[in-house]
């Protein structure tokens, strides 16, 4: 009896950690090799670089497993894009390489060393940057077979470190300076035209994103964190108060980004890199990379030590309860409780099993989290959804069932949420 009320006991505590939790460790056992890159590509598919030896790992049920993929080099992967589940591209320390069939085979494209970043608006047209000095971009309009570069000799004594690519007019490269502790941020209008610099700045800093041609946010050591609203030509501080070193960077919607570092410290916006909050990680390790899905529902986080970190329905929602009761009628109800800060409650009945879509928007019709995506059985289904890293306001909540189902049923409500704080 002592045991099964232990167990329960350790049961209970463990599910509250994970309903607090924003993030979940789900670093396998044993695992002391360094994660440099990730992508996600979908809900169910995502990559993972690990080691100096070109290793790759794969997932194809939303971080359940990870298998090895062929390994297409000997030498370390730093960045990993997918343009959909079969069509992927990777920078390495040696060569630039690419996939047609899911990372089943790889071909080599250009052998250049130190590809830090690469960056491809679709099939074709890609940008790459290398770490070498003086700073050194290239771009490629048939898929990498060929390509064309572009070296900054005004400034000799820096090296590559991000892009951020707008579409093929507008491109933001970000260089460092390891012996001054120092950055420049170069503009491109025109791929013709010279890469201007818009941006000095102190202390070094990694990486670069932007949302659109106005708005764009870099991060780097000693909390280095800064925003511009206007194109790069001005930046003000928008660290929230903390010397953290931040590697990673990704703003992956028009409102919402996360940015990654040292101590396993992980922030996100909500409101286009103006202000930051702080995540629960699940880890105190470096975090070397971090890709959430523009629709804020996965996403993942990796670094030293094979640390895996995933994050679901932006790390908002749990499945609270689930009835085998077979209901009478569709229904969505009312969250309880309404008006609510931060969480509450989504209940909604199902009489037949099939595929459910479960979506929050805020009030302009802005998807800020997917909850459910995925077939579920007739029951009466219960989903806890908390909105701390949201700005209070009316939401709306709304579900759909019969979406990709074989059912000739449908089904569709919405309920109104207020958010106070």
């Amino acid at each position: 009896m002592k045991t099964a009320a232990t167990f329960v006991l350790f049961f209970i505590l463990g599910l509250l950690n994970i309903t607090t939790a924003q993030w979940v460790n789900i670093t396998p056992p044993e695992s002391d090799t360094t994660n440099f890159a990730v992508y996600t590509v979908n809900s169910d598919v995502a990559f993972i670089s690990r080691g100096n030896t070109g290793t790759l790992l794969k997932t194809t049920n939303a971080g359940l497993n990870w298998a090895l993929v062929p390994n297409p080099s000997t030498q370390g992967i730093n960045k990993i894009q997918f343009l959909d589940e079969n069509t992927g591209f990777l920078g390495g320390n040696n060569a630039l390489f690419k996939t047609t069939n899911g990372g089943v085979s790889w071909i080599t494209l250009t052998e250049i060393d130190g590809f830090v970043d690469i960056s491809f608006i679709n099939e074709n047209t890609g940008y790459m940057v290398s770490i070498s000095s003086p700073p050194k971009i290239y771009r490629t309009t048939d898929g990498g077979l060929n390509y064309t570069s572009r070296t900054i000799f005004s400034h000799i004594n820096y090296s590559g470190a991000a892009l951020s690519i707008l579409n093929q007019s507008i491109i933001f490269l970000l260089t460092f300076r390891p012996v001054s502790d120092s950055s420049i941020v170069f503009k491109c209008t025109n791929w013709d035209s010279a890469f201007t610099p818009v941006y000095f700045t102190k202390p070094m800093c990694y990486d670069i994103s932007f949302i659109d041609e106005n708005t764009g946010v870099i991060c780097g050591n000693m909390g280095a964190l800064k925003r511009t609203s206007n194109g790069g030509i001005d930046w003000v501080n928008v660290n929230p108060g903390n010397n953290i070193t931040f590697q990673a960077l990704h703003l992956n919607n028009s409102l919402s980004g996360y940015v990654a570092g040292n101590s396993g410290s992980i922030f996100k916006t909500t409101n286009s890199g103006i202000n930051w909050v702080q995540q629960n990680s699940q880890t105190s390790w470096y975090i070397n990379d971090i890709h959430v899905l523009p629709g804020d529902s996965t996403g993942f986080a990796v670094g030293e030590f094979g640390t895996i970190l995933k994050r679901t329905n932006g790390g908002f929602t749990f499945l609270t309860h689930e009835s085998g009761n077979i209901p009478a009628g569709f229904a969505l109800f009312q969250n309880y409780p309404n008006p609510f800060n931060p969480a509450t409650k989504i209940s909604f009945a199902l009489p037949e099993s099939g595929i459910i879509l479960l979506e929050i928007f805020d009030i302009t019709g802005r998807l800020v989290s997917e909850i459910v995506n995925t077939k579920l059985s007739a029951g009466m289904h219960e989903y806890s959804f908390d909105a701390m890293d949201l700005a209070a306001g009316l939401y709306l909540c709304k579900l759909t069932f019969g979406t990709g189902g074989s059912s000739e049923t449908a089904f569709s409500d919405v309920k109104k949420m207020l958010l106070i704080k």
